[in-house]
């Protein structure tokens, strides 16, 4: 019974991994919300708990690797959704670029002649 819940556990604890690695290369968990990660995360800890009260190797052993794939994700989610974000903007001031000023549009207008006219935000 115990190799059942082992290859079982393996099984769904291995999923997490495709989805980890995609995220880390593609640089995006917004897919995840953080709803999802806090309930799913709170579960597996209860799971865990639950197969150590029970002193069940395969849920306890699976749990604990499903838990530490699920933190890698919220953390991956954490540095791109707030740390990420921040650090670039530091760049931009330290660079001597205003965020503001570069998102504004640059505004073209071709005049009658043919010739054309660029309006932007002066630098």
């Amino acid at each position: 019974m115990i190799v059942l819940g082992l290859i079982a556990g393996a099984l769904t604890t291995g999923c997490w991994l495709p989805q980890l690695f995609k995220s880390w290369r593609t640089r995006s968990t917004a897919d995840f919300s953080w709803l999802y990660l806090a309930v799913f995360g709170t579960g597996i800890t209860l799971w865990m708990i639950y197969g150590a009260m029970k002193r069940d190797l395969a849920i306890t052993v699976t749990n604990t690797l499903t838990l530490t794939l699920t933190l890698a994700v919220v953390g991956l989610k954490f540095w791109l959704d707030f740390l990420r974000p921040r650090a670039m903007a530091r760049a931009e001031i330290l660079a001597g670029r205003s965020s503001r000023l570069s998102a504004e549009p640059i505004n073209v207008r071709v005049v009658t002649d043919g010739t054309t006219n660029v309006v932007g935000p002066e630098v």
